[in-house]
């Protein structure tokens, strides 16, 4: 058992940590014996703990007379712990006179974290405030040049390796299903339906001139192929007949995703505006105006019921949600009366979102949202693939984004190669595989027509995380797993107890309860081997 000692005002960001790294813990109880202490920005109490764990990035009374090193105040600097490196965003302090047992430093080789003993007790001191860290993660996010960082999932393999290389017996459910490495959520922002919709626009405009000169372009600096530019200036030279409705739109593309996805058991979520023409409030930017839509879910009812009927999922995709309740409130009602779903999720068009939204979507009502990512990279902005409840909600769960298609290969954007944007999603592949969670991708409707042409691109994105034990789930079944997980209660006895059951027939994968045996040898779970484990469904 974890005993918790730490500042008033932390509590629910540590109740939230805690769902996350699934574990027995408790606020600490004087009358209670605990294996493990955390300290945070406080001094332990006198206790015969096996484990004391002290964050702060303040001096404490229980620290030694010339440990900490003067004028050591820092924030936004890098860590290393063994193999791992990561950011930490609030204040610092370096230690000198460290016993010799560095285990934590920052990218000057100053000390971050040290190690001493005491009889039988191990006494780990850093300096950093842990929950202060989880707070900026789960509220503002890490800026993109930090994107790549699952920091918030290291700082869980830091405390579970620290406590199983204590020899201390560690039961966790973690965040993978039971048979599974990792949950993929791949999703779709609907912001276009056909092209005929458009006539003498700007998109209409836009994608001439990138299925035209845009693609020769690219061809000649070797960042599209020759059959590229072949089907772009084939998809213009049929423009005509698309309009006259003598040839197939070559932007509607549902069934042709349902078909892809369906050929490795994926089933996807499709986000939908609501209301046509609307660009929205408090949008700026030069193109503001380019925010609205020809279409909304009215015009597509049939489809919706159709993506219901073959086991795919639909939600919203928000125009003022992000900032008005009243907004939110209509915005899902459109959705729900032409899905006839209660629980509906949410994704805001073009991922607006403000220190207000997670309370706004969590009054409407909205079972999820999905917004919490980037635009500009990919990548963890919350620092985990876990799905998380914002701090100060009811209800509402966030499923972060990681990966989004318009991002990869947007020349406003990253602007990759298909080789590079390849390189970078294994990569993150890789890290849900070894962190479990829920990876989010976003494909756009339009991205496997022309001039997109990223067809190939998802095809081998989903054999590959097919191929790494993902469950493909909709993004409301991901949510409600995450839920099922966060409602188990451990027992004194060792069982483990629900209090959320999910809705009969929805066949989730069950949880694993794992049992760390003996010490972990490394430090970084990304390449080290694990401490032995026992894992049982239950």
């Amino acid at each position: 058992m974890i005993g918790v000692v730490s500042k008033t005002h932390e509590t629910e960001v540590i109740t939230e940590f805690f769902e996350l790294f699934k574990t027995p813990w408790e606020f600490y109880d004087p009358a209670h014996k605990y294996d493990v202490i955390i300290a945070a920005g406080t001094a332990p109490p006198e206790t015969d703990a096996t484990l004391i764990l002290i964050y702060s990035s303040e001096k404490l009374p229980c620290d030694d007379c010339g440990i900490l090193k003067p004028n050591s105040s820092d924030t936004n600097t890098l860590a290393l712990w063994g193999n791992i490196k990561f950011p930490i965003y609030g204040k610092s302090i370096a230690f000198k006179n460290h016993y010799g047992g560095n285990l934590l430093s920052n990218n000057s080789g100053q000390v971050l974290g040290y190690e001493k003993k005491n009889g039988h007790q191990r006494i780990l001191r850093f300096g950093y405030d842990l929950f202060e860290e989880v707070y900026f993660l789960l509220t503002k996010g890490q800026p993109p040049e930090y994107a790549l960082f699952p920091t918030l999932d290291y700082q869980i393999d830091i405390l579970r390796s620290l406590i199983t290389e204590s020899g201390i017996r560690l039961l966790e459910i973690p965040p993978s299903p039971a048979g599974y490495k990792f949950i993929a959520c791949m999703t779709h922002d609907i912001d276009f339906i056909r092209i005929r919709d458009h006539k003498f626009d700007h998109t209409m405009w836009g994608f001439l001139y990138r299925a035209t000169v845009g693609t020769l372009i690219d061809v000649l600096r070797s960042k599209r192929n020759w059959k590229d530019l072949y089907l772009n200036w084939k998809a213009v030279a049929t423009l005509p007949l698309v309009h006259l409705g003598l040839s197939p739109d070559f932007w509607f593309k549902f069934e042709r995703y349902a078909e892809l996805e369906k050929n490795v058991n994926a089933r996807s979520t499709f986000f939908f505006i609501p209301f046509k023409n609307r660009v929205g409030n408090k949008v700026g930017g030069a193109n503001a105006k380019r925010r609205a839509s020809k279409y909304d879910v009215l015009d597509i009812q049939e489809v919706v019921r159709n993506l219901l009927n073959s086991g795919f999922d639909v939600g919203v995709h928000g125009i003022d949600a992000w900032h008005d309740i009243l907004s939110a409130c209509e915005e899902k009602k459109r959705i729900t009366d032409v899905s006839k779903k209660t629980d509906v999720g949410i994704r805001m068009h073009w991922l607006y979102f403000n220190e207000n939204t997670f309370r706004m979507l969590d009054e409407a009502g909205f079972s999820y949202d999905s917004t919490f990512g980037y635009n500009d990279t990919v990548g963890f902005r919350a620092g985990t693939l876990q799905a998380f409840k914002p701090i100060s909600v009811k209800q509402i769960h966030e499923l972060p984004l990681h990966i989004q298609d318009t991002a990869l290969f947007n020349p406003k954007h990253m602007s990759l190669t298909k080789a590079d944007a390849w390189q970078l999603c294994e990569y993150l592949i890789k890290k849900a595989a070894s962190h479990g969670g829920a990876l989010t991708v976003l494909w756009h409707d339009r991205s496997l027509s022309p001039e997109r042409l990223y067809e190939d691109f998802y095809i081998k994105l989903l054999h590959e995380i097919k191929s790494q034990q993902a469950w493909f789930a909709t993004a409301q079944d991901a949510v409600d797993w995450f839920r099922m997980r966060r409602s188990a209660e451990f027992l004194p006895n060792g069982d483990v107890k629900f209090s959320y059951q999910p809705e009969k027939g929805s066949n989730l994968p069950k949880l694993i309860l794992r049992t760390y045996n003996t010490a972990s040898p490394a430090a970084d779970n990304d390449s080290a081997t694990p401490a032995p484990f026992t894992d049982t469904s239950i």
